[in-house]
């Protein structure tokens, strides 16, 4: 913590002096001039950029901003696409949203990475407009004691009485139908529906050719 508080008070020593010498310059000057001039516009700039600075050194020591709980292949996206993991700013920035909002801009980024020109003032500015999102399966997770049989098991007697109703014994007891067997009766099947078809196509006979 001491660390953190020690970089935040330097921070904003510098910013105020700087501020201090740019006020003292700027005297009687309007403040449409200041606007217009780069050696002011840039100071002012660099003073806003310690303030930030300090504020997260600040937010740091109160919470040490570890990157420990990201999974490493993000953290290994994050080097690949120049995010700088040892900026203050950064560190505090994503340990203060979360994950699925980091792995959000990652992949912003990623798709937009050419157009980007200031990758770390990207991040910055657009992480906390990404969505919260669940991270990983969205299908329930099953264990081992999901399949546990909770119920009573029955008595020796119910099962008894079960295996005479639905004659499971009978059932076991019979051989098993070959796969000859079952052609055969396909056959015999379909012999039996083509003599039937072969009858409907017939034409009707004749009453003077009966016998009778």
């Amino acid at each position: 913590m001491t660390n953190h508080l020690d970089r935040a008070i330097a921070l904003l020593h510098s910013a105020t002096q700087s501020l201090t010498e740019l006020s003292a310059i700027s005297v009687g000057r309007e403040t449409a001039d200041l606007r217009h001039q780069p050696p002011l516009r840039e100071t002012i700039d660099n003073s806003a950029e310690q303030i930030r600075r300090a504020l997260a050194e600040l937010a740091a020591a109160l919470n040490p901003p570890s990157l420990d709980t990201i999974p490493p292949e993000i953290i290994a996206k994050a080097e690949r696409l120049g995010i700088p993991l040892n900026d203050i700013e950064v560190r505090v920035a994503i340990t203060t949203h979360h994950l699925s909002q980091f792995v959000g801009i990652l992949n912003e980024i990623e798709q937009r990475f050419g157009e980007i020109r200031r990758v770390r003032e990207y991040l910055l500015v657009r992480l906390p407009d990404q969505p919260i999102e669940q991270l990983g399966s969205r299908l329930p997770v099953y264990t081992a004691t999901d399949f546990e049989w909770t119920e009573p098991r029955l008595s020796p007697t119910e099962l008894a009485a079960i295996r005479s109703k639905y004659q499971i014994d009978r059932l076991l007891t019979q051989p098993p139908r070959h796969s000859t067997d079952l052609f055969q009766q396909i056959a015999a099947a379909d012999r039996a529906w083509s003599q039937a078809q072969t009858d409907l196509q017939s034409p009707p006979t004749d009453p003077e050719d009966l016998p009778f």
